[in-house]
């Protein structure tokens, strides 16, 4: 079941054009629920479990043909029992074939290179932030360049404006990920769009197969 903030009460004023909603109280966001995790980090069953529950959001919005834009750890709630609820739909946008959306969205750190570089964007936008957020899970750190023949053509930055970076491998970062892990977390952090795994597929990555849920 995908979790996302409830509502619990809404209410309009008498004399302004505003609506106030009410939501529930939720204990901490995922940065807080991360930076509380005693030395050496969250155990990798608990990450699983994590990023199991996180998935099915993003799995539900897309199927809806919503992208939500500003995936985060501060916009991932975590109650006393363990529950993430996703929050912060501000941004969030219904899009389709001809829909145009703005270029500036998502906080920096958890920004696709498609909408870095100012190009057409979708769902695979939400699945990049993921990406970022499962990494900071384990190493609190982002790492990588895309190589020459993964970059765009049609865009204004080249790459030879960044200055070169060896390619590093995530096991080299994050030893804990085990082979299937980083093979996920690379198919999340594909540097195109087009080869990035969506929420869906990732739900049945055999990563995240066994463990408590």
């Amino acid at each position: 079941v995908p979790r996302l903030m409830d509502v619990c009460a809404s209410a309009r004023t008498p004399h302004e054009a505003k609506v106030t909603l009410v939501f529930e109280h939720v204990e901490q966001d995922l940065k807080t629920f991360l930076e509380k995790a005693p030395a050496p980090g969250l155990p990798p069953d608990t990450i699983k479990d994590l990023m199991r529950q996180f998935l099915r959001a993003p799995d539900f919005l897309h199927a809806q043909r919503i992208v939500h834009r500003d995936l985060k750890p501060q916009n991932v709630l975590v109650t006393s029992a363990g529950q993430l609820k996703v929050a912060d739909f501000g941004l969030a946008r219904i899009y389709g074939c001809h829909t145009a959306l703005t270029p500036v969205v998502v906080t920096l750190w958890y920004r696709a290179p498609e909408v870095l570089l100012r190009a057409a964007y979708a769902s695979p936008v939400d699945m990049w932030s993921v990406g970022c957020i499962f990494a900071e899970m384990f190493h609190r750190k982002l790492i990588g360049l895309p190589q020459e023949d993964e970059w765009p053509q049609d865009v204004a930055l080249p790459r030879e404006a960044f200055a070169p970076c060896a390619p590093r491998q995530p096991r080299g970062e994050v030893p804990e990920l085990g082979d299937s892990g980083e093979q996920l977390l690379l198919a999340l952090l594909a540097f195109s769009p087009h080869k990035r795994i969506s929420a869906h597929e990732a739900l049945g990555h055999r990563y995240l197969q066994g463990g408590r849920e």
